[in-house]
Order: structure tokens, then C-alpha cells, then sequence
């Protein structure tokens, strides 16, 4: 199959090989063009002038070669700072060559593959952070915000409480109606979470059927109301072939000392509050308050 010349054109063009070629060409030439043109021109053809003629001309092929040869390589010096930023900052940095020789596919492709990759990460974080069939954090999530949290409200003096609930008899309701009822429980629960707690609430699935709340900036009275109307809302909810009432909750509710105590141990306050609650006929909210902390009611 025979190339036009328009085609063939194309190709040549394209070629990081004849752009090279040709940089070097007129590089290595210049100093014999300046010679030639100097000598036609009538200037003197004494040593001295020729010689100086010469070495100009050497240098001005050398900066051509130089210049030439930069803006060759460009688009590589850009596509490396972008890969430098991501690999130190995370900072994604499209890049997009114009160029259709090896220098502007490597450019393209590499950019294409930092922006495809940063997304696959990022997919991946969420998948390693959220459960996702409530859409809610996991316990790895929970664990390294919710410390960040305690870390915050020790730092600027706030109060921090911790919600730690658990659906009641959802393991009859999986083996009566089977476990796709128990995943719309689960949905259904996280639906009830999301849309009563605040934007900066931290909310997780710690285990199968059981949820954490971290509610900044919040004391016991407002950590109980939080509590109490989540509980009131999942009883009042009628979930599939489950009616109004079936599904209930048991809370327990601590408002822990950042200064003190370290998540995982308000957790287990909130959690010993939880089984009270439990172990009392379940579908009840039960709290407590670190006992550092004076000014509020220490148990239910």
C-alpha cells in the first residue's frame, strides 16, 4: 500500500528520530554555512577573521543545538514534576502534549496513567474506609478519625461524647425473613443515621448489627437527645415486610474526657452503657459521664 506524499510527510513529522537528525544536522553545519558565506561575500580570507568566524558560528550551533534540544525534551521535564508532586504531595497535574512523536505519546500516557491511577487509589481508599452497604465508615475508618477527633477536642477544650448502638433481636429478624431483609434493616438503619446527625458527626458500622456515633463538640443532654431521636425514629419505621415497631435499637451513651481517655476507652464506657441498656428490656437509651467530669448527671 502506497503513502502519499501528504502522508508520508505526516510520518516524518511525527519522528522523534528525524527531529533529532535534523538538530543535529543544521547544528553541525551552521559553522560550515557561516564560513561559506562569509568567504562568497568578499569578506578577508585571512586566518584570524576566518577562525573568529568559525568559533561564532560553533557557538551560535551549540546554542541552537541546546535550545533545540530543550524544547524537545519539554514535555519530559514537565511530566516528571507532575510525577515528583504526586509522589510527594498527591497533587494530581494533567498534562496534555500537542505532539504526536514519542515524546508527546510518553507525555500523554504517562499523565493518563497518574489521573487513572490516582482515581483507582482513591476508589480503593473508599472501599478500605466505608461499609459499603450502609454507606457508613468501618471500624478502620472510625479508629483513625475518631481519634483525630478526641485529639481535636482535647486541643481546643470541647466536650466529645460517643453513641454505640445496637439493633435488637436482628438475628431473629435474619433467620425469619431471611438476610435479604436483614441487609434493608442494615440500609435502613444507615439511611436513619445519615439523615439525623450533623454534617460533622462521625458515624460507623462497627460490626454486624452494631453502630458508633462520634458527636463533637457535644455534651451529655444533646448526646442523649441525638440518641433518643434515632432510637424513636428506627421504631417508628416500617422496613419492608417488617411493620412500625419490629426493628429497635439499644444505645448506650458516654461523654468521655479528651484530656483523659483515648477513643477506645470511651468506647467501652459506651458499650458497658449499651448491654445496661440490654440487659433492662432493650429499646432504651442508657449513658454516662466520665467521672472527671463535674457539672453533669453521671448515670441512668
Amino acid at each position: 500500500m502506497s503513502l502519499t506524499v501528504s502522508e508520508i510527510t505526516q510520518k516524518v513529522s511525527a519522528s522523534l528520530t528525524f527531529k533529532i537528525f535534523s538538530i543535529c544536522f543544521a547544528s553541525t553545519h551552521i559553522p560550515l554555512l557561516a564560513l561559506v558565506v562569509y568567504l562568497v561575500t568578499g569578506f578577508r580570507s585571512e586566518a584570524m577573521p576566518v577562525l573568529g568566524t568559525v568559533l561564532a558560528a560553533t557557538l551560535l550551533g551549540t546554542g541552537f543545538c541546546l535550545a533545540s534540544v530543550w524544547m524537545l525534551i519539554k514535555p519530559l521535564h514537565e511530566i516528571s514534576v507532575a510525577v515528583e508532586a504526586y509522589r510527594s504531595t498527591g497533587a494530581v497535574k494533567p498534562i496534555r502534549s500537542k505532539r504526536t512523536d514519542e515524546v508527546g505519546i510518553v507525555t500523554n500516557g504517562i499523565s493518563m496513567l497518574i489521573t487513572e491511577l490516582d482515581a483507582t487509589l482513591s476508589q480503593l481508599r473508599r472501599q478500605a474506609t466505608t461499609d459499603v452497604l450502609t454507606g457508613l465508615g468501618n471500624r478502620r475508618w472510625l479508629k483513625e478519625i475518631g481519634s483525630m477527633e478526641i485529639t481535636r477536642a482535647m486541643r481546643e477544650r470541647t466536650p466529645v461524647s460517643v453513641v454505640v448502638f445496637d439493633l435488637d433481636h436482628f438475628k431473629s429478624i435474619n433467620d425469619e425473613f431471611g438476610h435479604d431483609v436483614g441487609d434493608q434493616v442494615l440500609m435502613a438503619t444507615g439511611a436513619t443515621i445519615q439523615h439525623n446527625l450533623r454534617p460533622y458527626d462521625i458515624a460507623a458500622r462497627i460490626g454486624g448489627e452494631e453502630f458508633c456515633l462520634v458527636l463533637p463538640k457535644t455534651g451529655t443532654a444533646a448526646a442523649i437527645a441525638i440518641a433518643e431521636r434515632l432510637r424513636k425514629e428506627l421504631a417508628s419505621r416500617a422496613i419492608g415486610v417488617l411493620p412500625a415497631g419490629r426493628v429497635t435499637a439499644s444505645f448506650g451513651v458516654y461523654r468521655g474526657d479528651p484530656a483523659n481517655e483515648s477513643l477506645k476507652v470511651m468506647l467501652t464506657a459506651a458499650d458497658r452503657k449499651l448491654y445496661s441498656a440490654k440487659n433492662s428490656g432493650r429499646n432504651a437509651v442508657h449513658w454516662a459521664v466520665a467521672k472527671s467530669i463535674t457539672g453533669e448527671s453521671v448515670a441512668s
